[in-house]
């Protein structure tokens, strides 16, 4: 972690008319899970997806860490032990394992606070989440290392010695977002900040040889999360250790925001029912009635759910800033040169066979 990340203690102060939006976190209670509709499968992107249109089924990317033309990227479903045509089974993802419960941890302590002022909603805080997370580093001995310890990552040894830290967190976003018509690319690796948790989400986009989906080609830990450069961050649906799933019936409460300020709901629609991608638009969002502001409205929202992209996917409304978060790469090579791809025997760095 470097020496100048800050801790965040006080910071809503008099100034101005400052609106608290949201109170302190407590922890996450995995009991919960039991309104949570787990899905048994995931959907992710087939062989030969791009990633440079707004689409469904796939995220609409213009990331400036990504060290090529995005029109020349097409995502390749890996054929890990996880993965059957095109699903992944949780079932068989050997899973990051440990619980970290950060209350305890000395000097990380979750800390998150959102406010509304000037018509910016505000996000601040030091990135753990309220839940227990996985060990990181990675323990050699379990099922995920090998596959941690397989990944290049700047800095490290390999992607195996990662740890989770806590880092500045400051994120804005309009409050009061408006929505367009003509779709708007990821510009950013941090798609939405999580107010369930005080974490992030991360664009599902992944370099591990050839270009992936997370999940479907390296172990998460059970909450969908990993760090890379000390930040955790989620991928795919991240239903399991949210805090708030809301009942089978009901509309799925708000996770969080994305960062163009439209909320991010759970998998359920009206009158409960599980969204597909079919039911929503190329950024995997749509109008409807839901809790706003402590109103109900009907408004744009996303939805995360089960198929890739898993949550946003392009942007209906202007993106907001991030201030303050420890930068990185992905996978990505800072240097803008991608190690080359045998053809031949089309494996990843994991030595897994691809399509």
């Amino acid at each position: 972690m470097n020496s100048h990340l800050s801790r965040v203690t006080s910071f809503i102060s008099a100034v101005g008319t400052c609106l608290l939006m949201g109170t302190p976190l407590a922890m996450a209670d995995p009991r919960d899970e039991r309104s949570a509709g787990a899905p048994a499968f995931f959907v992710t992107a087939g062989t030969g997806t791009g990633i440079n249109t707004a689409a469904r089924n796939t995220q609409f990317l213009c990331i400036a860490a990504i060290p090529t033309q995005t029109t020349a990227i097409t995502l390749t479903t890996p054929k890990t032990p996880w993965v059957e045509g095109q699903r992944v089974l949780p079932s068989k993802i050997p899973f990051v394992e440990g619980a970290v419960d950060w209350q305890k941890v000395p000097n990380a302590r979750p800390e998150f606070n959102t406010w509304v002022q000037g018509g910016i909603r505000h996000f601040k805080g030091n990135g753990i989440p309220n839940h227990p997370t996985g060990i990181f580093p990675v323990q050699p001995n379990t099922g995920a290392y090998p596959y941690y310890a397989e990944a290049p990552a700047d800095g490290y040894s390999s992607a195996a010695a990662i740890p989770i830290g806590p880092y500045d967190l400051d994120v804005s976003v309009p409050a009061n977002p408006v929505y367009s018509d003509t779709p708007t690319c990821i510009n950013d690796l941090l798609i939405g900040v999580v107010t369930q948790t005080g974490a992030v989400w991360h664009a599902n986009i992944a370099y591990a040889g050839v270009w992936v989906d997370p999940i479907a080609a390296l172990p998460v830990d059970k909450c969908w999360g990993h760090p890379y450069n000390t930040v955790y961050h989620y991928h795919g649906y991240s239903w399991k250790c949210f805090p708030r799933q809301g009942e089978s019936h009901e509309h799925s409460p708000l996770f969080g925001y994305a960062m163009d300020g439209f909320g991010v709901y759970g998998p359920r629609g009206e009158g409960g029912k599980l969204l597909k991608n079919e039911d929503l638009d190329e950024c995997h969002g749509h109008f409807g009635p839901i809790e706003w502001d402590g109103q109900w409205r009907d408004m744009y929202h996303y939805h995360v759910n089960n198929e890739y992209p898993y949550g946003p996917g392009c942007y209906r409304g202007k993106t907001g800033t991030v201030a303050s978060q420890t930068k990185h790469s992905h996978g990505f090579p800072k240097n803008g040169e991608l190690p080359p791809v045998d053809e031949a025997p089309s494996t990843d760095h994991h030595g897994n066979m691809l399509r």
